[in-house]
């Protein structure tokens, strides 16, 4: 009887479920459930000899009945699935194509086949990736994650941090092309980051397993590679952050980590000076700059790559005294629907028992220039009045008079303040006058945004050494959960 030949992964389609292939285990991750943190299944990234790879997934009772214990980087041939079209966004692989694992499934464990490469990444240049920051709208999350390369600096090892979820691991290291050339020169002219950096912050196993493989010992400077990454944005500053099927490598033994390293030398990559110790922060730069409610009117095209502006003025009137707070999601920050007893949110697609009550007050603001209406946001309102949402509300509940609002509009109504806005779509096209206070500018702050508004017909100047202090990012919640304990992970150096 003829042995049966393997199928390739190339090959696969949705006409049958005979299909036998066999392929390398790259990747192994659990999904939750984000109401219960149950585990809602399996996944597996797959990579055969064709160096073609595709995304596996299993529900939780399958993968009882299969009963294989499997380990990442050994390979296995896998026999009786089905194939699927993929759905959703930031899909962990660019195949069209998925594999479902049945119940029927059989995997087996076969010695190592030197014709499957160990690992497959589609890197997304840096240069590339900053201007899908830029092209992405807010919230908004392409079809598939990122694959990127580059240099970890200012790596900090993992330590226990008080958050709104308790206590849990972190881990902070910023990621660059380490480029500093005449090129990067002139996007600091164009307002652009001066170098290509991202910060990354990792939380919960993943923080741990990472902090424990960044050993004094690796190979300077140390190369990185995310896999399956995403990009998050706080305050018009991008990081990439990770998923529950990012993995991250340190100096892993292929051509492209040579390759990075070669063209580090060739361009004369210097670390920065406190990049073993592991414990200061490089700058933020981000340059801001101040300016007008009449410039922002009537030159508002120009402030398009700029998005996040100084402004000083004096808050007049509250233009809405009955709307002053809403429910937001506690993942993504956007305003929520209460449905059937939950809170739904139509941005992040997610559902929660609860919700945060936060400060959105509509006011009419005055800059000696123009007047206009704004919106001030929750964490301005809050370093005002020194109070939240739900103080405020539990206040009315034990007296119903307007005393309590009334306070707090007396504490806002006449203030000089000078704040952070952050443009919208809307503001920069000239369709919209209304704007959101993220934020009251702290005095460092201002200092920095020594660039003042210029007319439209000349090209702005900027501060090689202005900074904004005290902008950290922080990844989504959940992720902490992108490794399960109970998988078996390969023990060679990464």
């Amino acid at each position: 009887m003829q042995r049966r030949m393997f199928d390739h992964i190339q090959s696969l389609d949705k006409s049958r479920n005979n299909w036998k292939i066999k392929a390398r285990l790259a990747r192994f991750w659990a999904t939750f459930s984000p109401e219960t943190s149950a585990i809602k299944g399996f996944n597996l990234i797959l990579l055969d000899d064709d160096n073609s790879h595709i995304h596996a997934y299993v529900y939780p009772d399958n993968w009882r009945t299969i009963d294989k214990e499997v380990v990442e980087g050994n390979v296995y041939v896998i026999e009786n699935f089905q194939v699927r079209e993929t759905i959703g966004k930031l899909k962990p692989v660019s195949t069209r194509l998925c594999i479902r694992l049945l119940s029927n499934t059989v995997i087996e464990p076969v010695e190592d086949d030197v014709m499957i490469p160990k690992h497959k990444f589609e890197f997304m240049d840096m240069g590339d990736l900053l201007f899908e920051c830029q092209r992405l709208t807010e919230n908004q999350n392409p079809e598939f994650a990122y694959d990127v390369i580059g240099v970890v600096e200012h790596f900090k090892k993992v330590k226990r941090v008080q958050t709104r979820y308790g206590e849990r691991d972190q881990s902070r290291f910023i990621f660059t092309d380490g480029r500093y050339n005449a090129s990067v020169y002139i996007k600091v002219l164009l307002n652009v980051f001066f170098s290509l950096k991202f910060k990354v912050t990792l939380w919960g196993d993943l923080a741990s397993s990472v902090s424990e493989r960044f050993k004094p010992d690796l190979e300077k400077p140390v190369i990185g590679i995310l896999t399956s990454a995403k990009l998050s944005t706080f305050r018009e500053e991008h990081q990439i952050g990770a998923l529950p099927s990012t993995k991250i490598f340190f100096n892993p033994a292929i051509d492209s980590v040579v390759e990075f390293r070669e063209r580090l030398i060739e361009e004369g990559y210097k670390p920065p000076e406190d990049a073993d110790k592991g414990t200061s922060e490089p700058p933020v730069s981000l340059v801001i700059e101040q300016t007008s409610f009449r410039d922002l009117i009537e030159n508002s095209i120009t402030y398009r790559d700029m998005r996040t502006v100084i402004i000083k003025f004096v808050i007049s009137k509250i233009e809405d005294e009955e709307n002053w707070w809403f429910n937001s999601c506690v993942s993504c920050q956007a305003e929520v629907e209460k449905v059937d007893k939950k809170f739904k949110c139509p941005e992040c697609k997610r559902s929660f028992g609860y919700s945060e009550k936060r400060f959105r007050i509509v006011v009419l603001a005055d800059d000696s220039t123009l007047v206009t209406n704004i919106i001030l946001l929750d964490r301005f309102v809050k370093r005002v009045a020194g109070t939240t949402v739900a103080n405020i509300l539990n206040e009315i509940k034990k007296d119903s008079s307007v005393t309590v609002l009334s306070t707090l509009f007396k504490t806002i109504i006449g203030k000089e303040v000078t704040v952070l806005i952050k443009l919208t779509d809307a503001n920069v096209d000239g369709d919209s006058n209304l704007y959101n206070i993220v934020d009251l500018c702290d005095s460092a702050t201002e200092e920095v945004a020594i660039v003042q508004a210029s007319p439209s017909n000349t090209a702005p100047s900027f501060s090689m050494d202005g900074v904004v202090p005290g902008i950290e990012l922080f990844q989504t919640p959940g992720s902490s959960q992108s490794v399960t304990k109970k998988i078996k992970m390969e023990g060679s150096k990464d």
